[in-house]
């Protein structure tokens, strides 16, 4: 439960769920990478590499708003500006690499549950990310 008297350990909070959320990211996209390398007799094109490289650019995301939050209130402005486009680019890799297997007329490979469990974490990263550079 967020704490709403004091705005710093509301702060606090809110980048501790943030990165809680991103670790759900990360983890559905390692599900999402081991579901595509099952399916790899079935859909040789798939880029086996590509959820990785998703779940790391994740991470870092992660350990980039760690460090701003330990930083404190003293941080540059276009640290914020970085951030923010980490996190855009981070959702559109993961929009793209969706389409690969969700979208209409191509063989499913059983990753659509993982892929919506993804989005649902995104989505409360992207509110709790917004929140979080209104009060940065």
């Amino acid at each position: 439960m967020r704490k709403t008297c004091d705005p710093v350990i509301a702060s606090q909070d809110d980048v501790e769920f943030l990165l809680w959320d991103l670790a759900c990211v990360s983890g559905a996209l390692s599900e999402i990478a081991t579901v595509w390398r099952r399916a790899l007799p079935c859909r040789p094109g798939l880029p086996l590499s590509l959820p990785v490289r998703i779940q790391g650019s994740a991470r870092q995301l992660a350990s980039a708003i760690r460090a701003r939050a330990d930083a404190g209130p003293a941080q540059p402005a276009d640290q914020a500006v970085s951030l923010t486009e980490q996190f855009s680019a981070l959702r559109q890799s993961i929009a793209s690499a969706e389409t690969m297997t969700c979208s209409h007329g191509i063989a499913q490979v059983g990753d659509d549950g993982l892929w919506a469990f993804l989005r649902a974490a995104l989505v409360r990263a992207a509110g709790r990310a917004d929140l979080i550079a209104v009060a940065g």
